[in-house]
């Protein structure tokens, strides 16, 4: 039986006649705990569906149930073009070997490597990557992780750089499963008003509150399909619809994300009396690239919130401190969000680092950088870079003979400065 491919999804054409076929199609393949299970529906000329069912495929019953079924479709005109035995046989084949030709590609490969040395793309330096990684970030409940995902993917979609400095270019699709669509427009006006847009500025957003991620995750795969999404912001992963403390539910969540094909990020929480993990099993944290500590602190009196992002765990990148950010609030939601002052927070200072300390732990990983690529991986702006790299002992200027202004760590003692 010769199968094609078509991404993930197998299928197989029986010619009836000259001008007629039958077609066999497969997908959503996959391997569970009492065997191979799939979507398997037959059209005639790709085009009138004759039956369709999912099913575990090494089972007689449903393959024979939905084969009468198709039987029944095609001969109904009174010409009979197959017989029950050959239909049978059409659909055991196809369903039996599905399995083998779906992972026969998974053998192993000599990879080829050719190439310079990168570093990773960023959409949001230096804690959110581009090529299909995962971000989890979590936090207390109550204490600003949705603001901060709004404020992400509104600053992604719109080319915002007033608080990162988020690659050009990219679509971002916020999913909503937490509150209801009117608390949103009411939140999204208020990060517009924020991020200096137009408060009317819209977002590309799915609002089903109270729904689970298995239950939106075709609309999902058809949105990122039609608007060409490059990353998706989850509210939250606790939504997921399965149990979040056992390790094969957790897997599954973390295999929903990350077979979207695009970057994303989940927002979680925290256990209750406990703000240092992440709730639930530890293949959250073992399956994502990037793990960010969500900490605040609250000034009611002045309606300010503090916000500490600290990366607790990362693939690929150093574990870079970032900015404490204050967000401002009035009787309509968010008014701002800057980067703090100078012990604003004295709650979170500790988890603060000055723009020269975020260059200094830079090259100290990586030996040298310009300006540009020092700043997509710090999160702050070239020309800030630039003044700090030209104006602070701690850095050189490296003579490379090439157009770019590379610097590297001083060779003098840090005790002298």
């Amino acid at each position: 039986m010769e199968y094609t491919r078509a991404g993930e999804k197998l299928k197989y054409t029986y010619l009836l006649d000259q001008t007629d076929s039958l077609d066999f199609h497969a997908d959503n393949i996959r391997l569970e705990k009492t065997g191979v299970h799939a979507e398997i529906s037959v059209r005639i000329n790709d085009k009138v569906l004759l039956g369709s069912d999912v099913f575990n495929l090494s089972r007689l019953d449903p393959r024979q149930r939905l084969a009468n079924r198709v039987l029944s479709q095609l001969n109904g005109n009174g010409t009979p073009l197959l017989d029950k035995g050959h239909i049978n046989n059409l659909m055991d084949e196809f369903c039996l070997g599905l399995w083998d030709e779906y992972s026969k590609d998974s053998l192993a490969e000599m990879l080829n490597v050719d190439g310079e040395l990168t570093t990773p793309d960023f959409i949001v330096p230096p804690f959110i990557l581009g090529n299909g990684a995962g971000t989890i970030i979590y936090g207390e409940p109550g204490k600003g992780k949705s603001w901060l995902g709004l404020l992400i993917a509104q600053s992604i979609s719109t080319n915002t750089t007033k608080i990162w400095n988020v690659a050009p270019d990219k679509r971002c699709l916020f999913v909503n499963l937490e509150r209801d669509e009117e608390g949103m427009k009411r939140r999204i006006r208020a990060v517009n008003r924020s991020l200096g847009l137009p408060v009317n500025q819209r977002m590309l957003m799915i609002n089903r509150k109270g729904w689970t991620l298995e239950r939106v995750m075709n609309s999902i795969e058809r949105s990122i399909r039609e608007f060409e999404i490059d990353i998706i912001v989850l509210d939250s992963i606790s939504r997921a619809g399965v149990g979040l403390t056992n390790d094969e539910d957790a897997n599954k969540i973390m295999d929903t994300l990350n077979g979207f094909g695009v970057s994303w990020i989940g927002i979680a929480h925290s256990p209750k009396g406990n703000t240092e993990t992440l709730f639930g099993s530890q293949m959250f944290y073992a399956s994502a690239d990037v793990v960010c500590q969500l900490d605040t602190q609250e000034r009611y009196e002045e309606n300010k919130l503090g916000i500490s992002i600290q990366i607790t765990k990362a693939n690929d990148i150093p574990k870079t401190h970032m900015p404490l950010y204050a967000i401002e609030f009035d009787q309509f939601g968010m008014v701002d969000m800057r980067e703090a002052m100078e012990m604003e927070f004295p709650d979170l200072s500790e988890f603060a680092l000055s723009h020269a300390e975020k260059i200094r732990e830079y090259l100290k990983v990586h030996g040298e950088g310009d300006a540009a690529s020092i700043g997509q991986a710090v999160g702050v702006h070239r020309s800030t870079v630039s003044g700090i790299l030209a104006n602070n002992n701690w850095f050189e200027f490296v003579n490379t003979g090439g157009r770019s202004k590379d610097y590297k760590l001083t060779s003098i003692p840090e005790s002298t400065f």
